[in-house]
């Protein structure tokens, strides 16, 4: 028995360490499956392990196998790559495969290099003392992983490649990873690099030369500076003068520098300003303090050149210890003031982070919801009792613990967050909560016990009597992170479907649909498939498909977009009557407001018989027949869709206006949301005063307290920019480098 244990240097222990450690992982979502975070894992505890287990090899045998001691030694290494290979795809067998083949290419790509970092690690730290090989190799094992915590803390990106992981895309999970070229070269590059060290520390042992360690170490640091300067270069780090670069058109204001995309025009670059600026005179009432250095904001043309220069690609981000904002430019009306309020919490966060205490994601994402108080449209509050009533309770404690946030939808955890933190605001003010913010202890900060608070809290948000079953489903009907199934392959398999429907190989899109049903239930792929029907003429087909998974999607937030979708069919297949018990369905289950008057629209063309040439038309076509609508009274459901219209048809804004030539009478709540939608329309075009007009017009509705918080922050808006607007606009630099 002490045999096998000792056999080749206490393999038997490392082999044992391995496996209890991937057994363990099976017990973790996404590392339970043969993929990326599983192959992530394994590298890191690979490098390790083989590093110290060849430190100690190269002790007993170094001396009596010479000639292969090399190969003896990698003998004994490939059962270290084995051992995780063999409990995942044993695992995989039982539970399912997500993608066997996405899965060996990250194993081989990521994981596999391992092999090659450890032994050259434990190769090289045996040139050193006996004592200080193993404190060496750890010390080098951390350094390297310590350049991920030094590019994110001073570079502007998320993304990040580095030798013991292969690639990291970013602080924000992404579903849509794949191995690209660029991560293969660079693993090419980690192997060249690593094997060159393997060789020569073999041949400074056996030649036993004391000058060629200091070749060696010389070669390193040479190669790894060179590296790191050239790396913005390939495409493997993001700097601030490589950002700045391709983001090269600047305008500066009195608080912000705004990067942006070249592609971005002058005018929409100053409405960007002035937003930065009032949204700044906002936080700074909110967090009741000022900032004393400009706002660097990064604004990107698109989801695909941030994801390539930041590594977000579905999210916006802030850097608060950087005083930085990275936003995709069809965002910023949705994220830009969350954003800028991480860059404000900064100014009394704890740590080199300026983050909340413990780096508590409750806290850092509350405060930043609660600064910008609406989410789609709705008070925080409002959602968050719309959430409590009707079924989507969470516990707050365990939220606020940092698993507890991530278990839950990022809408549900989002929202109650910030609610809950408005709350405390409100009831005890800014200064203790920002005490609490630094310190993560509730009792020190309030006086009180949070368990009381808390109670406080859920009395506040329940007799609000918010019951909308529908409204709740559409917002919170999502599954977190954590529940969903094999979301990596989902989601590439899904790209692939719309890549290829959008290059018309409709045959392709189709198995690739397809394929995604075949695992789980998907809206995408189902109304991807659906319109793969469509563009073979098959529209009977398309509806059989929606109305046979239609009942899959009930209480789920995709259910009455898919009402929506299946009532266009059914129209353009000849099934009006169908299409219009649809379409009332909708309007009366009032999901959300978009789908309120886009369900209104379609009725109303339905009832002018102008249906079917409105959604078979070109934008041309449906902005006559809804203008057609509007020629003596207005519909006033229509005129959000009609705003839309202009903007796809970058129509001109005099002429827009002159066929609004109709008396504008706001009595409900239809012809008041029209009036709130045409003055943040005519706020974008720079006309402050007619913007401002029609939020006073909309007021004279007697709104709920919901509706009636959204009218007035429009209208405070209006109001600043009639006021400063003009002034701003006169004192804004743009920069063309």
């Amino acid at each position: 028995m002490k045999r096998i244990f000792t056999w080749r240097s206490y393999l038997i222990f490392y082999l044992f360490i391995i496996l209890l450690s991937n057994i363990i992982i099976l017990n973790f979502p996404l590392t339970n499956v043969f993929g990326y975070e599983f192959s992530i894992f394994n590298s890191l505890l690979l490098v390790l392990f083989i590093g110290i287990y060849t430190v100690y090899f190269f002790r007993l045998y170094f001396n009596k196998l010479k000639i292969d001691f090399i190969g003896e030694l990698f003998k004994s290494i490939i059962l270290f790559l084995l051992i995780p290979f063999s409990v995942s795809i044993i695992n995989s067998f039982f539970t399912g495969f997500c993608s066997f083949t996405d899965g060996l290419l990250f194993y081989i790509v990521i994981t596999i290099p391992s092999v090659f970092i450890g032994t050259a690690l434990g190769l090289y730290v045996v040139q050193y003392s006996v004592r200080l090989q193993i404190i060496l190799l750890i010390l080098l094992y951390l350094c390297i992983l310590g350049i991920m915590a030094f590019e994110i803390y001073f570079n502007p990106q998320v993304y990040l490649f580095n030798p013991i992981i292969g690639f990291f895309p970013g602080t924000v999970y992404d579903e849509s990873i794949t191995i690209s070229s660029k991560l293969i070269t660079y693993r090419l590059f980690n192997l060249a690099f690593f094997i060159f060290i393997i060789i020569a520390s073999l041949r400074i042992k056996r030649q036993r030369e004391k000058n060629s360690l200091a070749i060696l170490n010389i070669s390193i640091l040479v190669i790894s500076i060179s590296f790191y300067f050239l790396s913005p270069r390939l495409g493997y780090s993001t700097t601030f003068n490589s950002l700045s670069s391709e983001l090269s058109k600047t305008i500066v204001s009195d608080h912000f520098i705004i990067h942006c995309d070249k592609r971005i025009d002058n005018a929409d670059l100053k409405m960007l300003a002035l937003n930065h600026e009032y949204y700044y005179q906002e936080l700074k009432k909110f967090f009741d303090c000022d900032l004393t250095e400009k706002i660097n904001s990064f604004i990107f043309f698109d989801d695909i050149q941030k994801k390539e220069l930041f590594g977000s690609q579905n999210a916006d981000v802030a850097k608060p210890w950087l005083m930085q904002v990275y936003i995709s430019y069809g965002n910023w009306e949705q994220t830009l003031k969350h954003e800028l309020a991480h860059c404000f919490s900064a100014s009394f966060g704890s740590g080199i982070l300026k983050l909340a205490a413990g780096l508590n994601p409750l806290l850092i994402e509350g405060i930043a919801e609660a600064a910008d108080g609406f989410f789609d449209e709705n008070s925080l509050n409002y959602m968050a009792s719309l959430a409590y009533n009707n079924g989507y309770k969470v516990d707050l404690e365990y939220l606020l613990t940092k698993f507890g946030f991530f278990s839950k939808s990022s809408s549900i955890s989002y929202i109650y967050s910030g609610s809950f933190i408005l709350y405390l605001i409100d009831q005890y003010g800014i200064d203790n909560f920002k005490k609490y913010y630094v310190t993560g202890e509730f009792q020190t900060s309030y006086g009180i016990e949070l368990k009381n608070v808390l109670t406080n809290y859920y009395s506040f948000i329940t007799n609000k009597n918010i019951y909308s079953k529908d409204e709740a489903n559409f917002y919170f009907g999502r599954k977190s992170l954590f529940q969903k199934v094999c979301p990596r392959s989902i989601s590439k398999e899904l790209s692939k479907g719309w890549e290829h429907f959008n290059n018309f190989n409709i045959a392709a899109a189709e198995r690739s649909f397809k394929s995604v049903l075949r695992k789980v239930e998907n809206y995408s792929a189902l109304t991807g498939l659906a319109r793969t029907y469509d563009k073979q003429d098959s529209l009977g087909k398309a509806v059989e498909l929606l109305k046979s998974n239609f009942n899959n999607f009930i209480s789920t937030a995709y259910y009455y977009n898919l009402e929506l979708v299946l009532a266009d069919i059914m129209v353009r297949n000849d099934e009006l009557s169908n299409a219009e018990k649809l379409y009332d369905s909708l309007s009366n289950q009032n999901p959300n407001r978009l789908l309120l008057y886009l369900s209104y629209t379609r009725k109303e063309l339905l009832r002018s018989g102008a249906i079917k040439q409105y959604l078979e038309g070109s934008n041309y076509d449906k902005m006559y027949l809804l203008r057609k609508i509007n020629d003596r009274f207005y519909n006033y459901w229509t005129i959000p869709v009609i705003i839309n219209l202009s903007n796809r048809l970058d129509e001109d804004y005099d002429l827009f206006l002159k066929e609004l030539n109709n008396n504008f009478i706001v009595n409900d709540y239809s012809s008041s949301y029209a009036a709130y939608a045409l003055s943040e329309f005519m706020l974008l075009k720079f006309d402050f005063v007619n913007a401002r007009k029609m939020a006073a017009l909309s007021l004279r509705y007697n709104a709920s307290e919901n509706f009636k918080l959204l009218l007035n922050a429009q209208y405070d808006k209006t109001q600043w920019f009639l006021q400063n607007g003009n002034g701003l606009l006169k004192n804004l630099q743009i920069i063309n480098y």
